[in-house]
């Protein structure tokens, strides 16, 4: 992995550009409280493009400003870092607030669009979960990171993955782990301001939804409403797993993803 850092114009972004130059472009968001290496065991999935993978504001190697964040603002920042690597349109893929980002970027700028894969994400919040994560924030404020470390880990995973200790677990313990508690706060008001239902209808890209029905942060019910409001969308389900399905079904994720992928290509082929 060869990670660097350029400025989008309003931060710095640690990123990984990689594959064959002129190839269609993936653009890679990761889950909140990780960062760019989610997507180690997924890159054979998209063997054949080019893959840029980065960290959001506030994770990993990217700067991390002062919050609270926006999911506009987020979705800019992608925006921005493509600008600064002259890339017009990309093949968007995000999971759970990487989802939430994707959706925005989508809306944001449809014509930078090629495809959209959303997973273990969600296009709403109740107002139980948005006070539940706030809650959470202030725990992580008061009593720092090891304080929500157990319930996001159980969130995010099978109690089964959790006993074998799988290699995703093993690298979102660690991730959280480094995640700071005022970073945490900053990103929980971006998911907290989460409202793409209305608007889903707008987007024409193809879209793959993967999703859990046992998922506690993206119900199924959200899951298939989503599925139903965007135009052009399959639903595939991955189980049994929690809110971080593609680690835990790393293999089957690559199949399906790298399915849609070609097909997506396919259909815009002038994606760089």
């Amino acid at each position: 992995m060869t990670i660097e850092r350029i400025d989008n114009g309003n931060i710095v972004m640690a990123y990984e550009l990689s594959g064959p130059a002129g190839a269609p472009v993936v653009c890679l968001n990761h889950c909140f409280a990780s960062g760019l290496g989610y997507w180690e065991p997924h890159l054979p999935a998209f063997e054949g493009f080019r893959v840029l993978r980065y960290d959001t504001r506030g994770h990993g190697g990217s700067d991390a400003p002062q919050g609270p964040y926006t999911l506009e603002t987020l979705a800019a920042d992608a925006a921005g870092l493509q600008d600064a690597l002259g890339i017009e349109k990309v093949h968007f893929c995000g999971v759970s607030l990487g989802g939430q980002i994707a959706q925005t970027f989508a809306l944001a700028y449809p014509e930078r669009l090629a495809s959209l894969i959303l997973v273990n994400t969600t296009c709403e919040y109740t107002d139980d979960q948005v006070a539940m994560w706030r809650a959470r924030a202030r725990q992580a404020l008061e009593g720092g990171i090891e304080a929500v470390h157990g319930p996001l880990m159980a969130r995010w995973f099978t109690a089964q993955a959790g006993h074998r200790r799988i290699p995703g677990y093993r690298y979102m313990e660690e991730a959280i782990r480094k995640f700071s508690p005022e970073s945490f706060q900053a990103a929980s008001e971006a998911m907290c301001g989460l409202r793409t239902t209305e608007r889903l209808g707008e987007i024409t890209a193809p879209t793959l939804i993967v999703a859990t029905p046992d998922d506690p942060g993206a119900p199924r019910e959200v899951s298939e409403k989503m599925a139903n409001l965007i135009p052009n969308a399959t639903l595939a389900w991955l189980e049994p797993a929690r809110h971080l399905s593609s680690l835990e079904h790393p293999d089957r994720f690559n199949l399906l993803v790298r399915a849609f992928l070609l097909n997506a290509s396919q259909k815009s082929p002038e994606v760089h």
